[in-house]
């Protein structure tokens, strides 16, 4: 049951993000925020800001 706990989030919130978010996870258990805060910019830039700049630069093209 250990096992499964710890690898749900790889396949909960997929290949990218879920490392990232277990990361954040496990570093904030550990008691290390900054590391925790460098995964958490990591995942924010995966999740947010490269798909906005791909949209971004695909609508110029567009127009």
């Amino acid at each position: 049951m250990s096992a499964i706990k710890r690898i749900a989030p790889f396949f909960v919130f997929g290949p990218v993000s879920g490392p990232l978010l277990a990361g954040v996870v496990y570093n904030l258990k550990d008691g290390r925020p900054v590391l925790a805060g460098l995964y958490a910019i990591a995942l924010a830039e995966a999740v947010v800001f490269i798909p906005a700049v791909t949209a971004k630069l695909g609508l110029n093209l567009l127009g």
